[in-house]
């Protein structure tokens, strides 16, 4: 018989003993260090060991940690410790479940992406079957390797745009000197026109009531001729000046432009590394990820649609999409152009994948619709991560198998 304790040392508590940290193989330190803990806490944790961790890299850090939990010691006690206390809320939830009643759960979770209190409950869970304990460990491997490659080619783009942003910078803030400079220059020959055209109200007010002599012909003539070149230069200071105004418009637009894509990639990276910043470094598993075996399957299964998600994953969607065997077309939900092109492509499809999370409203009532009346198969994904999509096609898969 296994002895019972509490998590929160009650003795009426029947939840069974779990697994120390020192006691999993030495395999998982590395994951369980990747996925549940963050460097921050494995630095704070050095210092109750008195330990300088300022001078150890990230990496340092963490191989540290890794190669120190095998044996019990005081830091794998104080891991163990603080692991206990960071998920005591998922502990006190799933510790006593059964492995029929976990299974369900981690399913939900991993497509969810949130999976970090979840995976330290079922590591440490003593009642876990073999065949169970390496899917579980299977799949948060593969998590890594599907989207580890995508992570660093989306922050490859968004260094690129990051570039091309600081040079439309430093060309808008030339633009800017260049247009304050003929300002200033437009200003001055205004003050100069204004000056010589008062000289003139001057010496006409004097010579009113006086016959006009030659030298004053000649003096106003040269007064006139030199006020026409004013008037000219004047004329090309201010045609300079809107061009550069429309070259500051243009690009102020452009930056504008690269500001959204940043965004854009951003956002598209925060997604990715929710499903896999906790899992770079792992050790590999000779596990497999269902459906997504690098190689195309070989029959068809359909004409597949997907209406909203992140238009920077679209490439992925496609490879994924392709690999299970569906043909593969992507409309962004955006109805700004009419309802009419995404009304074709509905007619075209077989099965319609239809996002929640990035998706306009018209478009999502535009597929429950047009789907429901065309009695076309459609289901409404609550996240459009890359296994969020994969979990819908192999549902879909197994129910027309059935």
């Amino acid at each position: 018989m296994i002895e019972e304790y509490c998590c929160c040392a009650d003795k009426r508590c029947t939840f069974p003993v779990r697994k120390k940290i020192w006691e999993l193989n030495n395999n998982l330190h590395c994951s369980i260090c990747g996925t549940c803990l963050t460097i921050d806490e494995q630095r704070n944790m050095l210092k109750k060991l008195y330990m300088k961790e300022k001078n150890y890299r990230d990496y340092e850090i963490h191989a540290l940690f890794a190669n120190n939990l095998y044996t019990e010691n005081k830091l794998s006690r104080i891991v163990n410790s603080h692991l206990d206390k960071k998920y005591r809320v998922e502990i006190a939830r799933y510790a006593g479940l059964s492995e029929q009643e976990l299974l369900p759960v981690w399913k939900e979770r991993l497509a969810a992406g949130d999976i970090y209190g979840l995976y330290w409950v079922l590591l440490t869970n003593r009642r876990l079957s073999e065949e169970t304990f390496n899917l579980v460990v299977g799949e948060v491997h593969m998590m890594s390797h599907l989207n580890g490659g995508i992570c660093r080619h989306e922050r490859m783009q968004l260094q690129q745009l990051e570039d091309d942003k600081k040079k439309l910078k430093l060309r808008l803030r030339q633009s800017k000197s260049r247009q304050r400079e003929w300002v200033e220059e437009l200003e001055a020959a205004r003050v100069c026109i204004g000056k010589l055209e008062k000289q003139v109200q001057e010496l006409q007010a004097k010579t009113a009531n006086k016959e006009e002599s030659k030298d004053y012909q000649t003096m106003l003539a040269s007064l006139k001729a030199e006020n026409d070149k004013l008037h000219v230069k004047l004329a090309e200071t201010s045609s300079k000046c809107r061009d550069y105004k429309e070259q500051f418009r243009q690009l102020s637009r452009d930056n504008a432009d690269l500001q959204r894509q940043v965004l854009q990639q951003q956002e598209t990276i925060v997604q990715l590394c929710r499903e896999i910043k906790m899992l770079v470094g792992c050790r590999c598993y000779n596990v497999s990820l269902p459906g997504v075996s690098g190689e195309k399957e070989e029959s068809k299964k359909g004409k597949l649609l997907l209406v909203g998600g992140n238009c920077g994953l679209n490439p992925h969607y496609r490879d994924l999409a392709e690999n299970m065997g569906w043909e593969y077309r992507h409309h962004d939900g955006s109805l700004n152009g009419g309802r009419q092109s995404l009304v074709e492509m509905l007619k075209w499809s077989d099965l319609i994948l239809c996002s929640l999370d990035i998706n306009s409203h018209g478009a999502v009532h535009c597929v429950k619709d047009v789907a429901g009346k065309l009695n076309k198969e459609y289901r409404l994904l609550g996240t459009s991560s890359l296994s969020g999509v994969v979990q819908a096609l192999e549902e879909q898969s197994s129910m027309w198998t059935a």
